[in-house]
Formats: C-alpha cells, sequence, structure tokens
C-alpha cells in the first residue's frame, strides 16, 4: 500500500473510482467529528492520487455523506453532503448543510437536488446508481420523514417510496443502499438487519440480522 494523502480528512465514507479511467477517483469524506474543519467534502483526483482537488465543499461543518457514479456516463455525479457533529454527551447529525447534489461534468460544477425530497433540514443520505438502468437511483434520506426515496429521471426528481423499521433504523449509523446488479427493482438496505425489496424500494423484508 501507498500513502496518497486526506490524512487530515480522518474519516472517509466512500471511494468511487471512474469506471472509464482508474486514474480518476472520488473520495467522500464526512471528517472531523469532534470540531469544525475545511479537510472535509468531496475530493478528486485524475492523476492517481498523486493530487487531489476539493470540488464539492459547503462549509466547516458539513462534510460529504456519499457519491455515486453514472456507470454509463461518469461525468454524471451525484454526492450527498451530511452536517454533523459529536460531543462525549450529544451526536448531532443533519443541518442546513445536508443535501443532495447533482454535477454533469466530471464535479467542476454542482447542482442542489430538492425536488422531492423531504422539506426542512436533512440528516445523512446515502445515493445509489441502478447498474442495469443508470437513469433509476435510490436514496436514504434522513429527515422527519426518514424514508426510501427513488428516482427515475437521472436524479432530477424524486418520490418517497416507503418506509419501515427496516429502512428507519438509525439512518445515521446505517446510511448504505445497494441496487441489484441484475434487476433494477431489487434494492438492500443494509443495518441493524439486511432488508431487500424486490418492487423498486415500496416495501421491504427481512433477509436475517
Amino acid at each position: 500500500w501507498e500513502h496518497l494523502g486526506l490524512a487530515d480528512t480522518e474519516r472517509i465514507s466512500r471511494i468511487i473510482i471512474d469506471p472509464k479511467n482508474s486514474d480518476t477517483v472520488y473520495v467522500c469524506a464526512p471528517g472531523h467529528l469532534w470540531n469544525s474543519s475545511e479537510e472535509r467534502g468531496l475530493f478528486k483526483t485524475t492523476d492517481g492520487g498523486k493530487s487531489w482537488t476539493k470540488v464539492l465543499y459547503i462549509d466547516a461543518d458539513t462534510g460529504c455523506g456519499d457519491v455515486a457514479v453514472d456507470p454509463q456516463d461518469p461525468n454524471l455525479v451525484y454526492a450527498t453532503t451530511w452536517q454533523l457533529r459529536r460531543w462525549a454527551y450529544f451526536f448531532n447529525s443533519g443541518g442546513p448543510g445536508s443535501g443532495l447534489h447533482k454535477s454533469i461534468d466530471g464535479g467542476k460544477t454542482w447542482r442542489k437536488i430538492t425536488q422531492g425530497l423531504p422539506s426542512g433540514e436533512l440528516g445523512r443520505i446515502a445515493i445509489a446508481v441502478a447498474p442495469t438502468r443508470p437513469s433509476v437511483l435510490y436514496a436514504s434520506v434522513e429527515s422527519e420523514k426518514t424514508g426510501m426515496y427513488r428516482s427515475d429521471d437521472l436524479g432530477e426528481s424524486w418520490r418517497w417510496t416507503g418506509t419501515s423499521s427496516n429502512v428507519e433504523a438509525r439512518p445515521f449509523y446505517f446510511s448504505l443502499v445497494v441496487p441489484d446488479p441484475a434487476d433494477f427493482n431489487r434494492v438492500y438496505k443494509p443495518g441493524g438487519i439486511i432488508a431487500s425489496s424486490t418492487d423498486g424500494g415500496q416495501t421491504f423484508s427481512s433477509l436475517g440480522n
């Protein structure tokens, strides 16, 4: 292994390699838990990690929660931002810095997506692109209306597909969504249990603890 930097991010939640160019990599960093820091956000390299550019940054209290890249068009990048802070006596997940963002130029510019997502402050958001139909995306959204959301138009608009104890369980910890690689209507939600949906996220059943 070779150290490639970003040490002061302290925490990294996702690493995505460009499916068409392995020297291009996105690193999603929630960053420091205990204090404000500018070493958080979404970082990108185009030279295999020799140098890094911070391509999405909100503020010193908001990091990157998740990132996904369209497998057919790597210039389509989706990233979620997550405002968080831990104290010895409390953990805060969410705030005005949290949100869902989309780039159509490989992270050079970003646009915040809100259509169909919950109003008010958001917490941690997991996002994933369905490999067999990239126009379909899934997101697990922590909010007053925590649940599974789905987009059928490349992330431009979203609809709430439903919720269950499988999806709601501690979303600031269990923030992972995995679309099936062969069926875009099947999606997995690991958490306190492994939950599975076969109807596009409308209902979930348990696969076991």
